[in-house]
């Protein structure tokens, strides 16, 4: 902290100040209502990921761009990175909606789900809009953390071309191209490719993918148009389970259990704008998406299995090596269909949103080695048997849902909006699940075990929002809101398994969120800034109980409405301006607490308590520019689960790094950047239990060139 604080005096020391001008008139969002909107009119916490910020320094994925924000918390789980708002902690998979040109990629699954966000290409985004515990009304169930929406360049009729390269430590190499181009008055086209191969931090890692981009924007009429965009990616990935802190301490590069992946997504959408007048419009979204992940992990487990079918065994002195082949395949498809009217004193929205998912997941778990017989609780020592065990677990789930919306915006004086919403959204969810064990072990006659179950659920859920905004200057204004949100179930939460290894139904229902939020944004002589107070209540959370969770032969789950939790926090950003100066800073404290369940008074775990991340630019010339970025992240806990089912709650600590961006414009085409990251070579971990964690790089650099015309 010392080294930065004197790196951001010494850049500061140089500056001369001057006021910037800044409108924030000119600032548009299309997050809160599905159409364009000026960000000053907003009563919502928003902010900004402009093209500007993604182009600062050579960024190997978005996953990059997000651990930089303000406000935006990345979780690395199992099967990759999880987007957090405002401490959802371990939910935030289902709490927190990402959408892509306004279509969520959330999974329906968080056993194994993930979001797949660095399939999308950093050369193919305009921006990316941040809302924190907003957007219930507009995009429904699971924006209780809020939304994050990316928008791609699809969106811009803008004639433009990139051409990248950059070079980054650990061997790896990215080239990327975008290009746009207004063909003619009617027809405009864009198309892009991006390509990364390379090792990663850990002994073993190793990454390559390629993801394509391409789609046409035709008028129609003056008031008609229609837009196609496509996406296809392909990735392979050699990585490794976290590793154990004692190893880790020496080496920090050690690699866990090796993984090994593989990832295709495509998506496909269909736009049409018609404009009947100036006070009509209406807009309709079809789109189908499909992301399917595979992935091998080879590692060692705990098989003590009593009374598996007819024969109960136990392992004596060691874990067994075991095998675990996973499949995900999710296919989704919807439409979006809205229209605006514009009348005297303000604006009316009205929606319908359609949407089915269907999941296939599967887990083939396989393992051998020497099993004791049981007599009573005792194994019989001197009776060890070799057996297979081999288990094999089916899901094939699906979630469709059907909702309508209105949102309303209505100017009660010139200076004073008043926000209305409601949403009603009907989902029915549900699905197969199956599960086949199969023990030989001569000469012991075979088990084979086989559990199933079908079920089928709906649900009807509300949500509303009641706001005000106040412009009390031409840049400034106050904001207060409340706003409901729910989180319908997943279909795979729908099933239990008790201790005897059967599926059983239970009584889930939907859990509902209140959000209290006030607070004002502002550009006061050389200083943009956005201060919020937020407060959130949940109430029938859903709670996953579980146990025998070192063993997947005998592991039980429950899903139950347990807990209520509250959150409350701020979030403050403040950008200052000056000639050759930029200085911003970005604040984020909450404090969760679980009010009753299980877990009563403890923290929300994997909820960070706060993000503070401090920035500074400086043009040195017209050519040549530096910045340097500070990034702290808050302590936070994990719930872990002991040989004895018991569970117990460790703490992790915070932790910071530093990074340093350099540019330079070799001429009106050519910029050539180059950077360090970590530059104080801080050792952190991204992600860590009691005993394991997955460590973070260390010292490392980047340089690139990008062609633009």
């Amino acid at each position: 902290m010392k080294k930065f604080l004197l790196l951001l005096g010494i850049i500061a020391a140089s500056a001369v100040a001057q006021e910037q001008g800044v409108n924030l008139e000119k600032s548009i969002i299309t997050s809160t209502t599905g159409f364009q909107e000026k960000l000053s009119k907003e009563n919502k916490n928003v902010t900004i990921i402009s093209k500007e910020i993604l182009e600062e320094k050579e960024y190997r994925d978005i996953e990059e761009v997000f651990r930089d924000s303000s406000n935006v918390i990345v979780q690395d789980t199992y099967f990759g990175p999880v987007i957090d708002l405002r401490g959802n902690g371990e939910r935030a998979l289902s709490r927190v909606k990402v959408l892509i040109d306004g279509v969520a990629i959330n999974p329906i699954d968080e056993a194994m789900g993930t979001l797949p966000i660095n399939t999308i290409p950093i050369n193919s985004i305009e921006r990316i809009e941040v809302i924190p515990g907003g957007g219930a009304v507009l995009n429904g169930s699971g924006t209780a953390g809020g939304v994050v929406n990316i928008i791609t360049k699809a969106t811009e009729r803008k004639n433009y071309f990139t051409l990248n390269y950059g070079n980054l430590s650990y061997n790896t190499n990215k080239t990327s191209f975008s290009t746009g181009y207004n063909i003619t008055d009617k027809l405009y086209i864009n198309t892009g490719y991006s390509y990364l191969n390379g090792k990663g931090y850990r002994d073993g890692d190793k990454k390559e993918n390629g993801s394509f981009t391409g789609g046409f924007d035709y008028k129609l009429t003056p008031n008609q148009r229609i837009s196609f965009q496509g996406s296809k990616f392909k990735g392979n990935e050699d990585t490794s389970t976290p590793a154990l802190k004692t190893e880790l301490n020496k080496n920090r590069k050690v690699a866990g259990f090796p993984v090994e992946s593989h990832s295709d997504r495509e998506s496909y959408s269909l736009d049409y704008e018609l404009k009947i007048n100036n006070q009509l419009m209406f807009l309709t979204t079809l789109y189908d998406q499909r992301y399917q992940r595979n992935f091998i992990e080879n590692s060692t487990m705990d098989y003590k299995m009593e009374k598996i079918g007819s024969m109960p065994f136990n392992l004596i002195g060691y874990d067994l090596p075991a095998q675990m082949d996973g499949r995900f395949d999710e296919k989704s498809k919807g439409a979006k269909v809205r229209g605006k009217y514009t009348y005297d004193n303000g604006e009316f929205v009205l929606g319908y949103d359609y949407n089915k998912t269907k999941l296939k997941r599967i887990s083939y778990i396989s393992t051998f080695g020497k099993f004791y017989p049981l007599i009573g609780n005792k194994p019989m020592l001197g009776m060890g048997i070799n057996a297979n065990v081999n288990i094999d677990i089916f899901n094939d789930i699906y979630k469709e849902t059907n909702a309508i919306y209105g949102l309303n915006r209505y100017e009660l004086s010139k200076n004073l909006n008043l926000i209305t919403g409601i949403r009603y959204e009907h989902s029915e969810f549900g699905g197969n699940r199956i599960s086949k064990t199969n023990i030989l072990a001569l000469p012991m006659p075979t088990i084979n075990t086989f559990k199933s179950i079908e079920d089928k659920r709906d649900s009807e859920d509300y949500a509303g929002e009641l706001g005000l905004n106040y412009s009390y200057s031409d840049t400034g204004s106050v904001f207060a809101r409340y706003e409901r949100g729910f989180i319908s179930p997943m279909p795979g939460q729908i099933t239990n398994k008790n201790k005897n290894m059967e599926y059983t139904s239970n009584n889930l229902k939907s859990e509902t969120s209140d959000n209290f939020e006030i607070g004002f944004r502002d550009f006061i002589n050389n200083n943009y800034i956005s201060w919020s107070i937020f407060t959130t209540f949940t109430d029938n959370e859903i709670t996953l109980i579980q146990g025998n969770v070192h063993n997947p032969a005998t592991k039980w789950w429950a899903y139950e409405n347990l807990a209520k939790t509250r959150r409350v926090g701020t979030e403050l950003f403040s950008e200052q301006y000056f000639n050759k100066l930029t200085l911003s800073e970005g604040i984020m404290y909450v404090n969760t607490k679980i009010t009753s369940g299980e877990f009563k008074d403890e923290k929300v775990p994997l909820a960070p308590e706060g993000k503070l991340t401090l920035r500074a630019n400086y043009q040195f010339t017209d050519k040549f520019n530096a910045g340097v970025s500070f990034n702290y992240l808050g302590k936070s806990t994990v719930r872990e689960f002991d040989q004895n089912n018991k569970t117990f709650t460790s703490k992790i600590s915070g932790y910071h790094f530093t990074n340093l961006a350099l540019q330079y414009k070799v001429n009106s085409y050519f910029v050539v950047s180059s950077g360090i990251n970590n530059i104080f070579n801080n050792k952190y971990n991204y992600s860590e239990t009691k005993d394991s964690a997955l460590p973070a790089p260390e010292r490392n650099y980047y340089i690139a060139g990008t062609l633009s015309l």
